[in-house]
């Protein structure tokens, strides 16, 4: 009984929080000081569908059982990373930051590609085994794969502008990645993985078989952490950083102190 009474309260409490709309409202424009009118005109259009739009499209096509969950549904920390990217990226693209990120290798985007890639055709295999062997049919992977796909280079591109988990391993390597950044790209891709594959399997089954998504998520964890390991060992697509380095300050013939910048010769892929 208290187990059902903290869940409605906390129900309870995130219905409250979308539909107290001054308070809302203040914590949009608090956090557009940091970052910006862009994020404030974004975050105000996400809770017009986030509140609206969603609940809408579940009542009118026949899943009303939906719209509560949209209410008190947050999906912020899943949208604002994917906006902060997409904003850097115009940034980039005008030349406003950098392309490279701020350590001494980058990844290419063939690579970030090649590993959803893979990963995909891993988990549809494996996954699709265990629907069948479970009496269900695997096409609803193939929906997942390709939703899961845009997100998996999404996610793999936000994680490359992070320098969580890298650093040098006292052995001559000083970008390692090591195991806590391994486990926490997991974690966040999981996060994504499993709402998306539970919002599916209560459209096709107007339910959720728990026990369904639980093993098909521990398969999908195990096989992401795996292929994160491997490919963390790999250079395949990896390039050195670009970009360019002061050299110590020299005397002209003149008598005055020029500084001398230099271009490394590496090639970005």
């Amino acid at each position: 009984m208290n187990a059902i009474t903290r869940v409605c309260r906390w129900a309870l409490g995130e219905a409250w929080e979308k539909i107290n709309v001054r308070a809302k409202w203040e914590e949009i424009k608090e956090q557009g000081k940091k970052h910006g009118t862009r994020f404030v005109v974004f975050a105000v259009l996400w809770e017009c569908i986030e509140d609206g739009l969603f609940p809408f499209l579940a009542i009118r096509f026949g899943m009303p059982a939906l719209a509560p969950f949209f209410l008190i549904m947050h999906f912020e920390p899943l949208v604002y990373p994917v906006f902060f990217w997409a904003c850097r990226m115009y940034d980039r693209a005008r030349g406003r930051e950098p392309w490279e990120p701020d350590r001494t290798a980058q990844s290419s985007n063939l690579r970030s590609a090649g590993k959803v890639v893979v990963y995909k055709l891993a988990v549809i295999g494996w996954c699709g085994m265990i629907l069948m062997g479970l009496g269900y049919s695997p096409k609803i992977l193939l929906v997942f794969a390709a939703l899961m796909a845009a997100f998996g280079f999404i996610h793999e591109r936000i994680w490359h502008d992070s320098n969580y988990g890298i650093g040098d391993n006292g052995a001559g390597d000083i970008d390692h990645v090591f195991v806590r950044r391994t486990a926490m790209k997991t974690v966040t891709y999981c996060i994504v993985s499993t709402t998306v594959l539970a919002s599916l399997f209560r459209v096709a089954f107007m339910s959720i078989p728990w026990s369904m998504l639980v093993i098909c998520q521990a398969v999908g964890m195990g096989l992401y952490f795996i292929f994160e390991a491997v490919w963390a060992r790999s250079k395949w697509g990896v390039s050195p950083v670009s970009r360019p380095s002061p050299v110590p300050l020299v005397s002209s013939s003149f008598g005055e102190a020029v500084e001398v910048t230099v271009i490394s010769d590496a090639v970005k892929l």
